[in-house]
């Protein structure tokens, strides 16, 4: 079922709160510039910071990043849903504040709240811890209601099992960049 409400608070530049694989995250349109820069003050967050996205389903990162032959998107397939960040190349459309050397960072997590967050907007949206620059992960619901209140819309559940962030891997060289 669609979250139309939710969708036109996050597309009118609002930011949420999440549970994610190993802590809260914030999100917002990576397409909106006003909620880009909204979550990296409220963050207090360097705006040269670059963002992961994360998606239900590849479908909605399309005019994102590059379009992939089926070979390709088996290889991406192979390690998501899951706490896997892959760095792709930007499609042309791809606004900059998304991209770091022409590649976008992406990832399809399997945490279900996570997964039922995505669906029922029907959209990616950026991912990025929701701790304050330079302090500690925030760990649950009544932390991440403590820190940002009525600032943002925050999203019931438990976050994951996973005791670091995704690991990050260049999709073409295979590189990894973050263990």
């Amino acid at each position: 079922m669609r979250n139309l409400r939710l969708k036109r608070f996050i597309a009118n530049g609002g930011v949420v709160a999440y549970p994610t694989e190993s802590c809260f995250g914030l999100g917002c349109d990576p397409q909106n510039f006003r909620g880009i820069k909204k979550l990296n003050i409220l963050k207090n967050r360097p705006v040269t910071k670059n963002f992961i996205l994360i998606s239900s389903e590849l479908r909605q990162i399309k005019g994102i990043i590059k379009e992939f032959n089926k070979k390709q998107v088996q290889m991406l397939y192979a390690k998501w849903p899951g706490p896997h960040t892959w760095l792709i190349r930007a499609n042309p459309k791809c606004p900059s504040w998304l991209k770091s050397n022409n590649k976008v960072a992406v990832r399809i997590p399997d945490l279900n709240t996570c997964q039922d967050l995505l669906s029922s907007i029907g959209m990616a949206i950026t991912s990025t811890s929701a701790n304050k620059a330079k302090q500690r992960p925030i760990k649950n619901y009544r932390e991440a209601c403590r820190q940002y209140g009525q600032s943002v819309h925050i999203v019931k559940g438990r976050i994951g099992k996973n005791k670091k962030p995704s690991q990050i891997q260049d999709f073409e060289t295979k590189v990894i960049i973050r263990r």
